[in-house]
């Protein structure tokens, strides 16, 4: 699972379908769409009533990959998207042992 895990933390989210389902903001929870842009703190989810803009800190999301339905904290996330790209790529090579 930690494995899984640091696949998504390495991959690109832009166009991921994503539901958010645990918010300080009571108003965000259930919210339900797919990834159109990412900042470092914030994603951009376009959803039937349009545009809205989620922060990743303090949230958790539910995501469908490889066919498995995840969730993950979005303060694993909350990174500029070049960093943690990086960061999940660390986290396999270390699942795998290529680094220490």
């Amino acid at each position: 699972m930690r494995k899984k895990i640091a696949e998504l933390i390495a991959r690109d989210w832009i166009g991921m379908k994503v539901e958010v389902v645990e918010s300080p903001n009571q108003c965000e929870i259930g919210l339900k769409g797919e990834i159109v842009d990412e900042t470092e703190k914030t994603f951009r989810i376009i959803t039937e009533k349009g545009l809205k803009v989620v922060a990743k800190k303090g949230r958790s999301f539910r995501i469908e990959y490889e066919g498995k339905k995840m969730r993950i904290s979005g303060d694993l996330l909350a990174f500029r998207p070049e960093e943690r790209i990086m960061k999940g790529l660390m986290l396999i090579k270390r699942a795998k042992g290529v680094v220490k």
